[in-house]
């Protein structure tokens, strides 16, 4: 697949105008740059032309802590799913049936 896998968000994004009477709103605009330019990169990626800046667009987009905070939460995710797995197995095991870390006997 060739083209604008998202529509070219990247610049509807890029090219958005409002008043940019404030700091804020200044500032605003050029973080909407960085998105713009992340979101070219995962366009083009995601529809098979290839960008090999996608990582380092997105991080610049994001505060420091968020790929931390991200694979927390999923880690959690992945724990929660694990303790669930593992009580099943558990109440299996107390039926007669063995278990271990490779699977059923």
């Amino acid at each position: 697949m060739s083209g604008g896998s998202m529509n070219y968000l990247y610049s509807q994004v890029n090219d958005a105008e409002f008043r940019l009477d404030t700091p804020l709103r200044r500032a605003f605009k050029e973080h909407l740059k960085l998105v713009s330019t992340a979101l070219r990169a995962i366009e083009w990626n995601d529809s098979g032309d290839g960008d090999s800046t996608e990582d380092e667009a997105i991080t610049a987009c994001l505060p420091d802590d968020t790929r931390l905070k991200q694979a927390a939460m999923e880690a959690k995710v992945t724990v929660n799913e694990l303790s669930k797995v593992l009580d099943g197995l558990k109440k299996k095991s107390r039926s007669g049936a063995t278990w271990t870390v490779e699977g059923p006997p």
